[in-house]
């Protein structure tokens, strides 16, 4: 009796003590995992700059060269007609008419010299990287194109080792339909903001595989959060949005078991917010908002974790 007595008494706290416990793991967890992410992203950039850096040197080796070649052959011609022309009054010997033709000949080819020399370019790395899966590039190309036509920059990183088979196992086109989801939503948000960036990475972090994207766009409403994936949720239903992308963003989230990460980033970023899709078999639904207080009075989910915003970590 005495013992029931003692964990009647002891139960209450240690279970909160659990809770509490339970809550920073998986706080430190994703905060962890997101460090992981900006920092392989950030490599990713660097790459992606040093490649750009390159060839930009070499485009001014290459000018370079041509315009020296230019100062020398411009100067000797320019001494020919000079001299031809000063004595173009008196030249009619068969010799000066065969001269003549000769410049004009030389002139007319070193014109064609020179253009060919302008518009061959040197091959440029892609603006856009390439996984090696057809549908998956075919389908990041075309958002590339339609984020430009509203004057939006689409940025991909990748890394090699997600399509390792050990702890992905996802269909190709359950992938194109994710990110063609993902992707429109936030090309929509970031129009309607007047945003003007987009960031898609794929990346595995801590050996698990995780698509995020980021953008630039207006935030999720707290409504968004409370019905993602029980109804069709749009900040933008009232301009035409049917709210369905998000509902096939859940229903692929819940297919594979991932856990779907929303972070809300602080003004003055590049970034109001991102997405994470982290494949790791746990099928979680964790939203990070510096108002995660006020989005907790509209709690009405027991599947959705709210936290505080993570650490943001200095990229100077």
């Amino acid at each position: 009796l005495k013992i029931y007595r003692i964990c009647a008494l002891i139960t209450p706290p240690l279970l909160i003590l659990l809770l509490y416990w339970w809550r920073s793991q998986i706080t430190r967890t994703y905060r962890e995992k997101l460090r992981i992410l900006e920092m392989e992203t950030l490599r990713a950039t660097q790459r992606e700059q040093e490649q750009y850096i390159a060839q930009l040197e070499a485009d001014n080796q290459r000018m370079g060269r041509i315009i020296h070649k230019d100062n020398r052959i411009v100067t000797a011609m320019a001494d020919s007609v000079a001299e031809f022309l000063q004595n173009a009054g008196g030249l009619t010997a068969p010799e000066d008419i065969a001269k003549g033709q000769a410049l004009a000949e030389q002139i007319l080819e070193i014109q064609k010299d020179r253009q060919a020399l302008l518009t061959t370019k040197a091959p440029s790395p892609s603006a856009i990287p390439t996984t090696g899966q057809v549908g998956i590039d075919a389908l990041i190309a075309y958002m590339a194109k339609e984020a430009s036509l509203h004057h939006i920059t689409l940025q991909f990183h990748f890394h090699p080792d997600f399509f390792q088979q050990d702890k992905l196992d996802i269909r190709e086109n359950d992938i194109v339909h994710l990110l063609s989801d993902l992707l429109e939503n936030a090309i929509i948000a970031t129009r309607h903001a007047k945003g003007h960036n987009i960031e898609l990475s794929m990346h595995k972090i801590k050996g698990t595989p995780t698509i995020a994207v980021s953008d630039s766009g207006i935030p999720f409403e707290a409504n968004t959060y409370m019905n993602l994936g029980l109804q069709p949720a749009s900040t933008h239903l009232g301009d035409g949005g049917s709210g369905i992308g998000l509902m096939d963003i859940w229903a692929l989230k819940e297919k594979y078991k991932a856990t779907l990460y929303i972070e809300e980033l602080p003004e003055g970023k590049d970034f109001t917010k991102r997405l994470l899709l982290i494949f790791d078999r746990k099928s979680r639904y964790v939203v990070s908002s510096a108002r995660w207080k006020e989005l907790q009075k509209l709690q009405s989910r027991t599947d959705l974790l709210l936290m505080g915003p993570a650490t943001q970590i200095e990229t100077k």
